[in-house]
């Protein structure tokens, strides 16, 4: 697989660290460093076959070599709808065998000089082989319905090289990646980088570790529990337009944080930078269409603002047909929801508006990885 010339666009802080402390140990695939140190083979033959510089992507050929697991620190991850994607081990190699090479290369090293098959292949001058265990999973975001489609892709330089994994075909994906980088390579120039409903996120193929991200409050929110309390519960009779008893009652049922949400869902996709969803369940009576339904709510953080939902959660029978969706700071530790209950009965100058006094319940958001 060769290099293609798309410039994808680059974003997010960039990891200036060495990689070469990653190797600690050498390894083997057709041919092993004696000392791993060395980026490049000392002894290479006169006749041998080299690599095209560059080369790279995803073999299904099997790889033997001496991985060297990545550790498992926060960054040593990537999280998107459907994906939760780690790189979890890295080897260097001397030589691939030849049946490596064809499947990255689509084509066979041929014969060496006295005819005889290739069967080890070195890499380009002033380059080396990396080999890179992958995994993902689908995280299971709430609320576990339709997912943005995901692309992994590996990246040398910023150029696109192949194509890895899609969420379209699946959500768990376990495979390597071989690729011939330059021996002086930095851990940012080589990555495996996901793209996701127009946001991009890379681990890098020499560390594992996460070298960018256009969405980087994700882990600050991954994995936060929300525990609602102090619920308040509301009931009231109020006259219809004919006359009859009529009933308005509920309370906050449930909520969740995520940071990606889907528009049928009350989302817009990626929550804004810094910030998360807040999706709050209520359970609502409907009644008469000859009432409307006038109750809103609102959220007041900790440090005394308010936040209105960025959705109309209400139907033709109730305010909360949907949940109502808020953006709030992604550090945010707690809420207070707060409901205030209005209804107008008929329409015109007879029309008859009713009012209560606000209730709420209490939001707490604790855990996660941030």
């Amino acid at each position: 697989m060769t290099m293609m010339g798309r410039i994808r666009p680059r974003s997010g802080a960039i990891a200036a660290v060495a990689a070469a402390a990653l190797f600690g140990v050498s390894a083997c695939g057709g041919g092993s460093a004696e000392d791993s140190g060395d980026k490049v083979s000392a002894t290479v033959p006169d006749n041998a076959f080299r690599a095209k510089a560059d080369i790279a992507g995803a073999t299904s050929m099997s790889v033997d070599a001496r991985f060297k697991k990545v550790d498992n620190a926060a960054d040593a991850q990537l999280l998107a709808p459907g994906v939760d994607l780690h790189i979890t081990g890295v080897a260097q190699l001397d030589t691939l065998t030849a049946e490596v090479y064809a499947d990255l290369a689509g084509t066979s090293p041929g014969v060496d000089r006295e005819g005889k098959p290739v069967k080890e292949v070195y890499p380009a001058k002033n380059q080396a082989f990396y080999a890179v265990e992958y995994s993902s999973d689908d995280p299971q975001w709430e609320p576990r319905g339709e997912i943005p489609d995901s692309v992994a892709s590996v990246v040398v330089n910023g150029n696109d090289v192949a194509e890895v994994l899609r969420t379209d075909e699946g959500t768990m994906h376990r495979g390597t990646i071989v690729a011939s980088l330059p021996a002086d390579s930095a851990p940012d120039s080589a990555v495996l980088e996901v793209e996701t409903d127009g946001k991009f996120q890379s681990l890098s193929l020499l560390d594992g570790h996460r070298v960018s991200s256009d969405v980087e409050q994700v882990y600050e929110v991954a994995d936060r529990d929300v525990k609602v309390s102090s619920v308040d519960e509301f009931e009231k009779n109020f006259t219809g337009w004919t006359g009859d008893k009529q009933r308005i009652a509920g309370s906050v049922a449930d909520a969740f944080v995520v940071p990606w949400l889907h528009r049928r869902d009350g989302g817009d996709g990626w929550a804004g930078s810094g910030k998360t969803y807040l999706s709050v369940e209520m359970e609502w009576a409907e009644f008469s269409a000859t009432s409307f339904d006038e109750t809103t709510m609102h959220l007041e953080l900790d440090n005394g603002k308010t936040v209105q939902p960025g959705n109309d959660p209400s139907g033709l029978k109730s305010a909360f047909k949907d949940r109502a969706v808020f953006q709030i700071p992604a550090d945010t530790k707690s809420v207070t929801v707060v409901v205030e209950p209005q209804v107008t009965v008929g329409a015109g100058s007879s029309a008859k508006k009713h009012t209560w006094d606000p209730f709420g319940a209490k939001i707490a958001i604790s855990g996660g990885k941030g």
